[in-house]
C-alpha cells in the first residue's frame, strides 16, 4: 500500500481526537451457563477499562453465535435506549 493513500495522523497534541484500541478476551458463550459467562465479560471488561455501555453491548452482540443471537433478537434489534448509550 502507498503511503500516500495511508489516512493523515494528527500532526499537533492538541487535537482532540483520539483513538482508543482494547484488547478483550471473550470466552465462547456457555448457553448452560450464561450468568458465568457476563461474570467473564465483566472481569475482562473491567481489565481493559472499558467503561462505555455501547462497547460492551456490540462485544457482547458481536460474541453471540447465530442460534443464540436469533434467541434475543428483538434486543440486538430494538435494545432499550437505557440499555445501550450512544457514545
Amino acid at each position: 500500500m502507498d503511503s500516500s493513500t495511508l489516512p493523515k495522523q494528527p500532526s499537533d497534541s492538541s487535537s482532540s481526537f483520539t483513538l482508543n484500541r482494547v484488547g478483550i478476551r471473550v470466552p465462547p458463550f456457555w448457553p448452560e451457563k450464561p450468568a458465568v459467562w457476563f461474570a467473564q465479560l465483566v472481569g475482562q471488561f473491567a481489565l481493559a477499562n472499558v467503561t462505555q455501555d455501547t462497547t460492551k453491548f456490540c462485544y457482547v452482540i458481536s460474541h453471540l453465535d447465530n442460534k443464540y443471537a436469533a434467541g434475543v433478537e428483538d434486543v440486538i434489534t430494538d435494545p432499550h435506549p437505557q440499555a445501550v448509550i450512544t457514545e
